[in-house]
């Protein structure tokens, strides 16, 4: 089991530091000031040190501002853990959410399930599927099979 120290402790060791062999996990609060094109690496900005940190939980896209928590991994990588507090420029609601994989990702409530396969399949199964077009529903397909 871990122990978790508090956020910034004034002895705790830099975040450059590599864990500490008892098992102690250190976290800090940093910003987050940039990200790459491909948003999942940050820059962040941790009193004087700027580091780069990958995400290593499901989180929204961060934006520069954002107040996150980082530890280090075994091998010394940072990652971001949390978001303490996000950037008042950009409220939560206001960001895209986007789920990756490279074989499949599916979502499931009771029996319905809607499945995206790398092939490009996307799988919808359900009792009763239901569609409320307000506009021109338009297929534009090589074929159109109906059962």
């Amino acid at each position: 089991m871990a122990i978790v120290q508090p956020i910034a402790p004034p002895t705790a060791p830099s975040p450059g530091d590599s864990p500490d062999p008892a098992g102690t996990v250190h976290l800090w609060q940093a910003t987050v000031s940039s990200a790459t094109a491909q948003q999942d690496t940050y820059t962040v900005v941790l009193g004087t040190e700027t580091l780069e940190a990958r995400v290593g939980v499901m989180l929204p896209l961060l934006v520069p501002g954002d107040e996150v928590l980082l530890t280090r991994t075994g091998e010394g990588r940072a990652v971001i853990t949390a978001v303490l507090s996000p950037s008042a420029a950009v409220p939560w609601d206001d960001r895209p959410i986007r789920l990756q994989s490279h074989q499949s990702i599916t979502l499931a409530a009771g029996s319905a399930t809607l499945r995206l396969t790398a092939e490009g399949l996307a799988r919808i199964v359900a009792l009763t599927i239901e569609h409320d077009a307000r506009d021109l529903v338009d297929i534009d397909a090589a074929e159109v099979r109906i059962n």
